[in-house]
């Protein structure tokens, strides 16, 4: 069949311009679906399409399922893995890159469903916590025909669209929580549109892309597939979000910070920036020995149900005093995990609000594992957590300053950062959004792996 038209094909995330060809194969073993075409019809801006060629690229090499929507003929529709992307370019000045994908096609979204399978186990903590109700795994937004032998509630969150042009577009997502989560797997259907609403997504760098609705070009953020989709450089962005929590990851070159933000039903919210810094402040100084800016990203996985991005700096002039810091963000999640390397085991790694809080950090829970946000009247309503499995240094000199600090030694940190959300209509947090839930959501981890299996 030849397609030549100014429809828009989209793989996963990625749209680009109809193809100029597909071919349709079948037989015992499957469906096979090829495109063909060239880049570089609405697609006029170099920058564009070499973002399309390095995504179809990573999106090949990671065997992952992806949703495919073509609106020159909808029956097309439905899911494909990424079998091979040949991807040639003639001449860059006139953005001469021609493509051959071949698909493996999975099902339209009558001939399949989604398992979750759920393993992992309480993370070693010395908080003497040795089982929750807060095993937890959230379907993506929409999905129906939901089975799990062990729930013990089902809750709501409200998460942003990220799928919309509109930034005020919402989704629901159901927190299916219990003490038995990950006993067994769970099953849910999904159509096609709805498979990313509350999914993780990894945003590295920018790029200038043609708007197919305006019909005008600009600079927006690069959204990621899989691991292998473009270069990160310094002062690059890099944001890892899931429509509840967001991270941005700092670009400073003197610092290694991060900001925070929670989705309050309408709009992140609630912004806080944190930092890595080493050993006890001196007098005058919030934080302690600091690490140079950020000095490579790389993308470890990036599925719907989980995004994990390695960070990388140093701290010493002659570049020695390596930190490396992996940040993880999970579906449904009011918060983000982190597990740290330091160079050394002998002084300790601080993670820490980036500069003094007006108000004390509240230390009550710190024997549980965490911190929280000590001010009455908080930015947005909402209190930020954080907290580790780790025995925690209780001096106030460091606590105050909203600053954890393993009290002993060891060169690795585990940590999460995250929010209560305060219910507007009630000035309270809901059940499994205080500050406790949210904080054993963490310890009693849940390991996700989404794939797809036949109806």
């Amino acid at each position: 069949m030849s397609y030549i038209s100014n429809y828009v094909l989209q793989i996963g995330r990625l749209k680009f311009t109809s193809p100029s060809q597909i071919n349709i194969s079948a037989s015992p073993g499957g469906k096979q679906v090829t495109i063909n075409g060239k880049l570089g019809g609405a697609e006029n801006e170099v920058d564009h399409l070499k973002y399309i060629r390095d995504e179809l690229s990573s999106m090949a090499a990671c065997d992952e399922v992806f949703p495919l929507q073509y609106n020159g003929d909808t029956s097309l529709n439905g899911f494909v893995k990424i079998l091979s992307a040949n991807l040639d370019t003639t001449r860059y000045v006139l953005g001469g890159f021609g493509y051959s994908v071949q698909l493996e096609y999975l099902g339209r979204e009558g001939d399949v469903n989604f398992e979750s399978r759920l393993t992992g186990s309480i993370l070693e903590n010395n908080h003497s916590i040795s089982s929750t109700t807060e095993q937890f795994h959230a379907p993506p937004g929409n999905h129906y025909a939901y089975f799990h032998n062990n729930v013990g509630a089902s809750n709501t969150r409200t998460a942003s669209n990220l799928e919309t042009t509109s930034a005020t577009d919402t989704t629901t997502l159901y927190l299916k929580t219990g003490a038995s989560i990950r006993s067994s797997n769970a099953q849910y259907s999904v159509d096609i549109e709805d498979y990313y609403k509350g999914a993780c997504r990894v945003s590295m760098g920018q790029h200038t892309e043609h708007n197919y609705a305006t019909n005008s070009s600009s600079s927006i953020d690069s959204v990621r597939h899989g691991k292998y989709a473009g270069q990160w450089n310094v002062g690059d962005s890099l944001i890892i979000e899931n429509g509840l929590i967001k991270m941005v990851l700092g670009t400073s070159t003197t610092q290694s910070k991060f900001k925070t933000y929670i989705w309050d039903e309408t709009a992140y919210s609630t912004e806080q920036e944190w930092a890595f810094s080493l050993g006890d402040p001196v007098s005058g100084s919030h934080l302690g020995t600091e690490y140079d800016g950020w000095h490579r990203v790389q993308i470890l996985t990036n599925r719907p149900e989980v995004v994990v991005v390695r960070c990388t700096t140093f701290k010493d002039t002659d570049k020695s005093g390596r930190l490396v810091v992996d940040f993880a963000l999970r579906r449904g999640a009011h918060h983000m995990s982190i597990i740290s390397n330091s160079h050394t085991a002998g002084t300790p790694l601080n993670i820490s609000l980036s500069t003094a809080p007006s108000t004390n950090a509240s230390a009550t829970n710190l024997n549980n594992g965490y911190l929280k946000d000590g001010t009455t009247s908080p930015e947005d309503g909402n209190f930020w957590i954080l907290g580790s499995p780790h025995d925690l240094e209780s001096n106030t000199s460091i606590t105050n300053r909203g600053m954890i600090q393993r009290a002993t030694n060891g060169s690795t940190f585990s940590a999460v950062v995250g929010y209560e959300l305060v219910d507007s209509s009630t000035s309270a947090p809901l059940g499994h959004n205080d500050a406790d839930s949210v904080f054993k959501q963490y310890i009693d981890n849940v390991n996700e792996a989404q794939r797809i299996i036949k109806a």
